[in-house]
């Protein structure tokens, strides 16, 4: 995907969980988000912090990063233009399970929890077409996230296998 010049609402048509609104739907959508600017290695949201948004990158890279083993941080995933994340806050409100951080100067879309309920108030459509999509993307992950801890188990099976006295 291009960098997010010009028309958000264009931009947007090609993020997969805003796919199916239409132009009235994304300008309602856009009159209730931010766009927000953060410097190299800037937080937008820590681990343990209360979800209150969700995010869509316009420009840059934002790491997803756990805090693992005293003060360091593990990368488990990379975001660039049009990936979208902390979308659990939309549904839960519930503490981040991980923190995003700045790489390089990156632009972000921020949509907040309170907003996005009044939107759906408004229009339960627009809010039924993006629920969809993030239960898609959702299980999507799920799924991967489930191949991933099968893969370390079974690893982690073999090679106790491999270090048991014969």
């Amino acid at each position: 995907m291009e960098e997010a010049t010009g028309d958000i609402g264009q931009f947007l048509k090609c993020v997969d969980l805003f796919q199916d609104l239409d132009d009235n739907e994304l300008a309602a959508l856009i009159a209730k988000a931010k766009d927000d600017r953060h410097e190299d290695k800037a937080f937008i949201f820590k681990e343990r912090e209360i979800g209150d948004a969700m995010f869509v990158v316009l420009d840059g890279v934002v790491k997803i990063v756990k805090l693992v083993a005293g003060n360091k941080f593990k990368t488990l995933v990379t975001m660039g233009v049009g990936d979208f994340f902390g979308e659990m806050a939309l549904l839960d409100g519930q503490p981040r399970s991980a923190s995003a951080v700045s790489h390089g100067v990156s632009r972000v879309l921020r949509i907040g929890r309170e907003e996005f309920s009044a939107l759906m108030t408004e229009n339960p459509y627009l809010g039924l077409k993006v629920v969809i999509r993030l239960a898609r993307n959702l299980t999507d992950r799920l799924r991967k996230t489930n191949e991933q801890v099968v893969e370390m188990v079974s690893w982690n099976l073999q090679q106790r296998d491999m270090n048991k006295p014969q």
